[in-house]
């Protein structure tokens, strides 16, 4: 993935134990790795820019002197002192409860039940819980990992 005018990478990517290494050198928009990364072999040499304008729209958390934008589909950040979840992510997470318990296949559902959007998402979360491992549609919990405090440290320098 070198060198590909990557901005995010999918938060589940790393979720599978058969993925051991990802190259991702030479993306100047990619400033964030999802955390199932975090165990990982990992090049990213030449990643990261600086803010642009059209990102003051996007979703960002920081820590220090680091700043990460989200993807456009995040709707929200969570945090442990939230007890509520938006209406959209519960709509989302119960629809995709109800189809994949039921129908085992989100195809039966037609472009016109949901709007194109909303069906893509319904289809391809944008990640999974570390914890419970249920889907997340429109809310995130980032934690930032610093690649050089990763136990692969040594290898992500290149």
């Amino acid at each position: 993935m070198a060198g590909n005018h990557l901005a995010f990478l999918p938060l589940d990517l790393g979720r599978s134990r058969e993925l051991q290494y990802v190259y991702v050198d030479n993306n100047v928009h990619l400033k964030g790795l999802p955390s199932y990364l975090y165990n990982k072999v990992i090049g990213c040499s030449g990643c990261g820019a600086p803010v642009q304008v059209s990102e003051v729209k996007l979703l960002s958390f920081s820590s220090g002197q680091l700043t990460v934008f989200l993807p456009a589909e995040v709707k929200a950040i969570g945090t442990e002192r939230d007890c509520i979840l938006p209406l959209q992510e519960l709509a989302m997470r119960s629809l995709h409860r109800a189809c994949h318990r039921f129908l085992k296949d989100l195809n039966f559902l037609s472009p016109i039940s949901l709007p194109r959007s909303l069906l893509e998402l319904l289809q391809c979360p944008l990640g999974h819980c570390h914890r419970c491992s249920e889907p997340m549609f429109t809310i995130v919990y980032p934690k930032l990992f610093p690649l050089r405090e990763t136990p692969m440290a040594g290898l992500h320098q290149g």
